[in-house]
């Protein structure tokens, strides 16, 4: 069989990483298990790194002031495992569904450039617009419990 290819929003891998949401996190099982493919563009792993990099930085300074210890290395290590074997794709085509936050759009492009079915997200600007992109690219934008659900249901 397969695998699937879903393109994860960058708040999924931060949900479950620092805040260890139970469906992002069954979501980064799945590909452990070789079940599913993370798809990315270049822009995709560069807001992904900056923005784990600076909630990272964030983290250490405020523990750091209340003389605590924080453990990079295995938040590091779970960022890592993520990015392991992630298809990357050339960021082509460029639409225009997000208007309200332009940068949203490179999931969508994502999934339009190597023809993935599934954008893993839970973002508001997306979400928004989820029926237009279903409609002209037959793409499911779902959250990581509605995907995890209809993976677990045989419904994809």
């Amino acid at each position: 069989m397969d695998r699937i290819r879903v393109v994860l929003d960058t708040n999924i891998f931060i949900n479950g990483i620092f805040k260890q949401d139970e469906f992002a996190q069954a979501i980064f099982r799945l590909k452990s298990a070789n079940k599913i493919c993370f798809v990315m563009n270049k822009e995709m792993q560069n807001e992904l790194l900056i923005t784990f990099s600076t909630i990272l930085l964030e983290a250490y300074k405020r523990r750091a002031k209340a003389g605590e210890e924080i453990g990079i290395i295995p938040l590091s290590a779970s960022l890592s495992k993520c990015l392991w074997q992630v298809r990357e794709v050339d960021h082509i085509i460029h639409t225009n569904f997000c208007k309200e936050d332009k940068s949203d759009n490179k999931f969508i492009d994502c999934c339009v450039d190597d023809d993935v079915k599934y954008l893993i997200t839970q973002d508001k600007h997306i979400n928004g617009v989820a029926g237009e992109i279903k409609k002209q690219y037959d793409i499911d934008v779902l959250s990581p419990f509605q995907f995890y659900t209809k993976y677990k249901t045989k419904q994809l």
